[in-house]
């Protein structure tokens, strides 16, 4: 187990074993993309073909469902591990994205253009560990969004999580006839930040195997979250609680 305030070999580790904290990846997919489909739809009316830029696109929950719905999407991630199975799960599906690491701070300097909405889901923001870092990634956000475009962000709700050690557990799962328990550790280091180390028991034939590795995370409120994306230029903003599992913070660049 190891420590790293880069969350980038944290997600190279989980890399080929991310879906399974979902209980179903594929129908999980499904949902997200017609939730964002709708989403986009209310807050795009005008837009074309609408082109979304995943600054934390992971293994693709987000990005392939709205690649497979028409979008032009292009997907970066810091790790390069998630990005490879990326771009294999959409070619494995016959669709076309573009997909490169980058870090979400200068996630600007990875592209040449700019997008009608950008997205940041499962969380990835709590990942910049103080509000500098967090100022930095939404003044890159903003550069890449055009006038009038949108920053999607989904986020834990803070306010409403007890700063406690805790074990979450999301089932078992069966990989290859092996069953296999994947869960999170998390544990505070104060009030503002904590390290969650995720856990994988495998119930091998011989003995179990465990994986585990650990990053860290800002618990950065939602109004701390808010406040910084007005102070990058961001207006119009508002949170909503019932589109996916996390609340979604929604932000646009004026015209």
């Amino acid at each position: 187990m190891r420590s790293n305030e880069n969350p980038s070999s944290f997600y190279d580790d989980l890399a080929a074993h991310y879906h399974l904290i979902f209980e179903d990846w594929e129908a999980s997919m499904t949902r997200q993309g017609d939730a964002l489909l709708r989403l986009l739809d209310e807050l795009l009316p005008d837009r074309g073909s609408r082109s979304v830029l995943d600054a934390a696109a992971g293994i693709g929950t987000q990005s392939l469902p709205l690649a497979r719905l028409g979008f032009d999407v292009c997907s970066r991630d810091l790790s390069a591990n998630a990005i490879t199975r990326l771009q294999n799960e959409a070619r494995t599906r016959g669709l076309t994205l573009d997909a490169k690491t980058a870090d979400m701070r200068r996630v600007d300097e990875s592209v040449s253009r700019q997008f009608d909405a950008l997205i940041a889901f499962d969380n990835a923001v709590p990942h910049l560990l103080t509000d500098a870092e967090l100022s930095t990634a939404f003044a890159a956000f903003y550069r890449v969004i055009r006038p009038g475009g949108v920053c999607l962000l989904s986020v834990r709700d803070y306010q409403t999580v007890s700063r406690t050690d805790t074990v979450l557990t999301y089932g078992v799962r069966s990989v290859e006839g092996a069953r296999c328990l994947p869960l999170q550790a998390w544990h505070w280091l104060d009030q503002d930040q904590y390290e969650v180390t995720f856990y994988l028991i495998i119930d091998g034939e011989k003995a179990p195997q465990v994986r585990s590795n650990t990053a860290r995370y800002y618990a950065v409120s939602i109004d701390r979250l808010l406040a910084l994306l007005t102070a990058a230029g961001f207006v119009d903003l508002e949170r909503r609680d019932e589109t996916i599992y996390q609340p979604i913070l929604i932000a646009r660049r004026p015209r």
